[in-house]
Parts: C-alpha cells; sequence; structure tokens
C-alpha cells in the first residue's frame, strides 16, 4: 500500500475524495502506524562483534585495591594502559633498562571522592616501547585503583578508543541502529553461526545489552524495529510504500479515519475504532500459533 493509497482509502471512509486537513491525515497516519506495528512488531538486528583486547596483567581485579604506598602493573611491550583511581597521587610509566626503570611520562590523579577513568599510550619520544614498561602508584595518602589494564594491541590510534577494562561492555542497540524501539525479550536466543549466550548478560534500561568480558564472539541481538514514518512531502505520494506488512497495512484506514473524525463525527470515529479493535484482535489470536519470524539486519551483516 502507498500512502496514496492509504490516503484515498481513509477519504472514502468518510464518504469524501479528500480531507479536510491532510495535516490532520500525517499527524494520525503516523499515530496509528506506531500503533499498528505493535500488533505484530516487526523484528531486527543488530550483530555485536565482542572481541575485548587481552588485558596483559594477569594480577588485575575489577574490585578496589586500596594502598597507602606504591602499587605496581608490569607487561612486555604493552602500547596501552586503562584504569580507575579515586585519590591524589602519581602514576610514573616507566620502561625497564639495563639500569633499572626509566620514567617515560607521569598521570597526575586528583581526588574526586569516586572512581575517575584515565587511559593514554606508553610511548617514549612519540615511539611505542618493546621493553618491559609499567605503571608505578604513588601518592601521600589513602587512594584506591580498579581495572587497571594494559594492552599489547590497539584499535586506533585515538586514545578515546582505549577500551576500559570491566566486567562488562555496554552496547547501546538505540545509538548503534536508526529504527530501533525496544529490546525484544529475550534480546538474544539464535545461533546460526552465531555465538549463543543463554545466561550472564545484562540488560540496563530499554536499550543497553551487557556482555561479559571473558566471552568473546559476534552475538545478534534481536530488537523490534521503528517504521519508517510517513512523509508529508507536499504532494501525494503514490511511490513510497507504507512501511509494515499487507495484513497490518490494512488496518491502517480505520484507525486512521477514527483519528481524524474524532471531534467532528465522534459515533463515526468510535464505530471505526471497534473495526480496528476486533481486527487487531484477531491478527493478534492468529499470530500466538505461528513461531517462525522473518528479520532483517540493521548493519549489513
Amino acid at each position: 500500500m502507498t500512502v496514496a493509497e492509504l490516503y484515498k482509502q481513509v477519504a472514502q471512509l468518510g464518504f469524501e475524495v479528500s480531507l479536510e486537513d491532510d495535516d490532520r491525515f500525517y499527524y494520525a497516519a503516523n499515530r496509528a502506524l506506531l500503533q499498528v506495528n505493535e500488533v505484530r512488531p516487526a523484528i531486527s538486528y543488530y550483530l555485536i562483534n565482542h572481541k575485548p583486547l587481552k588485558n596483559l596483567l594477569s594480577d588485575s581485579a575489577f574490585s578496589p585495591v586500596e594502598k597507602d604506598e606504591e602499587l605496581q602493573y608490569s607487561a612486555h611491550a604493552a602500547k596501552s594502559y586503562y584504569f580507575e583511581a579515586d585519590g591524589n597521587g602519581i602514576v610514573y610509566i616507566e620502561k625497564h633498562t639495563p639500569d633499572g626503570w626509566a620514567v617515560i611520562g607521569t598521570v597526575s590523579l586528583a581526588s574526586t571522592r569516586k572512581f575517575v577513568a584515565y587511559r593514554g599510550f606508553i610511548k617514549e619520544a612519540d615511539s611505542f616501547v618493546s621493553d618491559l614498561v609499567r605503571l608505578r602508584f604513588s601518592g601521600e595518602f589513602v587512594y584506591s585503583v580498579k581495572n587497571v589494564a594494559m594492552y599489547d594491541k590497539l584499535y586506533s590510534e585515538d586514545e578515546a578508543d582505549i577500551p576500559a577494562y570491566e566486567p562488562f561492555t555496554r552496547y547501546d542497540i538505540s545509538k548503534l541502529t536508526d529504527d530501533f524501539l525496544a529490546l525484544c525479550c529475550p534480546p538474544i536466543k539464535e545461533a546460526e553461526g552465531n555465538a549463543i549466550i543463554n545466561q550472564g548478560y545484562g540488560v540496563e534500561g530499554n536499550s543497553v545489552i551487557l556482555l561479559p568480558y571473558n566471552q568473546s564472539g559476534v552475538f545478534k541481538v534481536l530488537y523490534k524495529r521503528r517504521p519508517a514514518p510517513i512523509v508529508n512531502n507536499g504532494e501525494m505520494d503514490d511511490k513510497t510504500e507504507i512501511d509494515l506488512d499487507v495484513e497490518l497495512c490494512a488496518l491502517l484506514p480505520v484507525l486512521i479515519a477514527a483519528y481524524v473524525w474524532i471531534d467532528d463525527e465522534p459515533q463515526k470515529s468510535e464505530y471505526y475504532k471497534y473495526l480496528y479493535s476486533e481486527r487487531a484482535a484477531e491478527i493478534e489470536r492468529k499470530g500466538k500459533d505461528i513461531s517462525p519470524v522473518i528479520i532483517k539486519s540493521s548493519n549489513g551483516w
């Protein structure tokens, strides 16, 4: 069904060939579009390539370490670091030489009464160091450190891309897609060549998936997608198809008519709303007996 066909059907339900207010039609159409979509939500998916960088530090923990003396972490040929700290002090970035440890950089810690993330590259004169390097924490007062990591691989030359070392990595599907409505329940439930995870992951709010650090893989996250809105481009569109399947499109005219005539002809509006409710309930009942779902990728995989 095209936009023009939908408009004509709505007008005919009012025994007219056109509507008095086209803007009202488009407002009602987009409101109805979302409502009808909920009868049988369109499902899409996003593939998350969850590949956390390996932490070279075997002695690092996710729980805080509290110290009032020096704390050291070392690794061979590390190119970057990440840690979270709360307290005042300084971190010396050092490399090992035949004469001992040499300072090649420093990071100042300032107390904020909360953990602050620090990340950076481990370089000497703009070049990465191939020797043993270490982070040496020092301070006159009590400080806390957690989630310390040193990596020998990089995602890019941008410091912002140095990943946090944390138990779970957060992926906000609403920001990774342009048609997100809500996560399915459960959001991860298929293998089909992708990694499967039935437990151990988390969900925050309506859109954030939390995947554990120790389980790499490509995960298919299912979500309810938002149908493309019906746009008023100044002329009746006879080419753009409504972004619903044929059966759901058949529900649109009566529901839009119910909204269009709710003020001028309330009885007609109530009747069309009744017709919509009856047909929508029938489709929902039928849908409970159908298990396969056609889904499409939103990121081209």
